[in-house]
This record gives structure tokens, C-alpha cells and sequence, in this order.
């Protein structure tokens, strides 16, 4: 008679689809970094398409009939530099919160800012639980505004483009070009009005599209503050203009530019200013040589 031949012991079993299974989240985990991969370089390709020809330095030519608080500003913002930035590059940290009544999680970005046509490409990456993340890229370019969200750049949350998109992205650009501080005095495209002594407002114009905002300037003559009315979803997902804000701090003078290193930006309901996002900048380059 033959030997009876033993089946795979529980121990055996146990280890095969330990085994398959390190094997399958090897898998997903190859598939997860090349997509990231793949999301970073886009990223990166759109910032020099953006970036594009920037051309032959600009002068800084003398302001005239800037309201006064803008003039105290450019005096101590841009110092002594003649000659305007065609590009910058920064990175941050910071919390941002998708819900105004959730948690803060951690994110961190990178922003690549063009000055001629103004505009910007951002990436950031939020924790959204441990070992789980979410991408997202913004950006106004040539006034198109668009945003991109993902889950580990695979599963695509949201892909948003259109009339409320690029109101919404180059008020963020006009809100964010303090990080610019030269695209502020390019007449081309920005234009000021006088409201007092403390505030004056802003209107950017690129291509087709306008928006305006208040900015408002501190004892130490710097952006401290900035309002505007943006584009937000309501309750039924239907965009409605919504006033929204910027808080500016630690500033610091980087290549002879003073600069604003952390920012708080939030939504106003019922008279209350709710945060949503806390950047702190890590890195700021003026007219680097490439994206990455």
C-alpha cells in the first residue's frame, strides 16, 4: 500500500497567503509610487510650460501714482532691487483642513510662480490617515484656472475646470503674489485704487479674466492682510461668491526681497474667519533655472 500524503498543514496555508498577500501590496505599492511619480512630473511639466520663454530681465521702472500705503509698501518690500523677478519657486508645510468644522491634517507643497503672464502651478500632498494620502494640484495659467485631486495620485477625487476655476485660481494667484512682490508694480497687469491708509485694492487682469481684492498694510508698511469675495461650492455643490481672506507673517528678505513666511487662510461665516489652510514656507528661490 502507498503512503498516505499529508495535506498543508494550518501553518502552511497561514504562510501562502501571507505570502500573496505581501506579494499583491508589493504590487499596489510599485503601482502607487510610479503614479506619484508620473503626478510630480506633470506637475513639473506644466510649471515650465508656464514658465515657458521668460525672456530678458525686466526693469523696475519708478512707481507713479500709487496709492500711498503701495508706495510705503514697495519701498520696503523690493529695497534696492531694479530688476523684477520672471519667476520663483517655493516649498511649505503646514495643516490644512478639508472640512471647516474637521481635523487638521498635515500637508506639504511646492509652488512654482511665473510673473510674465503672472500665474502658478501648486502641488501638495495631505495625510489623510497613516500610510494614506492625497494629492492635489491648483493652478492658473494664462488665466485657466483648474484643480486636480487624487488618492496616492490613482484615484482621481475631483478634476475641475471652468469660468468659476479661473476666477477662483487667480484670486488665489493675486492673493499670493506678496510671494512675487514685483508682479505687484507691473502695470501690465495689476492695477491699484485707493481706499484709506491701511488699504488699497488690487485688480489683476490675465487675458480674458479679472478679479480684484483689499489688501491691507501693517505699521511696518507690509501686507498683513487680504479680502476678496471667491468662488465656493455651497451645500448643493452650486458655486456662490463667498468672502474669503489671507493673514501674512514672518517676513524675512530673501535676495534683497522681503517676504512673507507663513500665512493663514480662511472662509468668513457668520462673521467668524474659519481657517482652513496654515502654510509655513520652507524655501523661497527667485528666477530658478527649472522647476525641479
Amino acid at each position: 500500500m502507498g503512503t498516505a500524503r499529508a495535506g498543508p498543514t494550518m501553518g502552511m496555508m497561514l504562510a501562502r497567503v501571507l505570502l500573496a498577500s505581501g506579494l499583491v501590496l508589493a504590487a499596489i505599492g510599485l503601482v502607487v509610487s510610479i503614479n506619484s511619480w508620473r503626478f510630480r512630473r506633470r506637475v513639473a511639466r506644466e510649471a515650465v510650460e508656464m514658465w515657458g520663454r521668460r525672456g530678458a530681465p525686466r526693469s523696475l521702472v519708478a512707481a507713479c501714482e500709487l496709492p500711498p500705503p503701495v508706495t510705503r509698501y514697495r519701498a520696503r518690500a523690493l529695497g534696492t532691487r531694479t530688476v523684477a523677478v520672471r519667476a520663483a519657486r517655493l516649498r511649505h508645510g503646514g495643516t490644512f483642513r478639508p472640512r471647516l468644522d474637521g481635523g487638521w491634517l498635515p500637508i506639504r507643497g511646492e509652488e512654482h510662480f511665473a510673473a510674465d503672464p503672472p500665474g502658478f502651478v501648486w502641488w501638495g500632498r495631505a495625510r489623510v490617515a497613516p500610510g494614506l494620502w492625497v494629492e492635489a494640484r491648483d493652478r492658473s495659467v494664462r488665466g485657466a484656472g483648474g484643480m486636480l485631486v487624487s488618492v496616492e495620485s490613482t484615484v482621481t477625487l475631483a478634476d475641475r475646470t471652468g469660468p468659476d476655476m479661473d476666477q477662483g485660481a487667480l484670486l488665489r494667484l493675486l492673493a499670493e503674489l506678496p510671494w512675487l512682490p514685483t508682479a505687484l508694480f507691473d502695470d501690465r497687469y495689476v492695477g491699484w485704487t485707493a481706499i484709506d491708509d491701511r488699504r488699497a485694492e488690487a485688480r489683476l487682469r490675465v487675458g480674458p479674466v479679472e478679479v480684484a481684492g483689499v489688501f491691507e498694510f501693517g505699521d511696518t508698511c507690509l501686507i498683513v492682510g487680504f479680502t476678496a469675495y471667491r468662488p465656493r461650492d455651497d451645500s448643493g455643490g452650486q458655486a456662490v461668491l463667498a468672502s474669503w481672506s489671507g493673514r501674512y507673517g514672518d517676513y524675512r528678505v530673501v535676495d534683497g526681497l522681503t517676504v512673507p513666511c507663513e500665512v493663514v487662510v480662511s472662509w468668513k461665516e457668520d462673521g467668524q474667519d474659519l481657517p482652513y489652510a496654515r502654510f509655513q514656507i520652507e524655501r523661497i528661490e527667485f528666477d530658478p533655472a527649472a522647476p525641479y
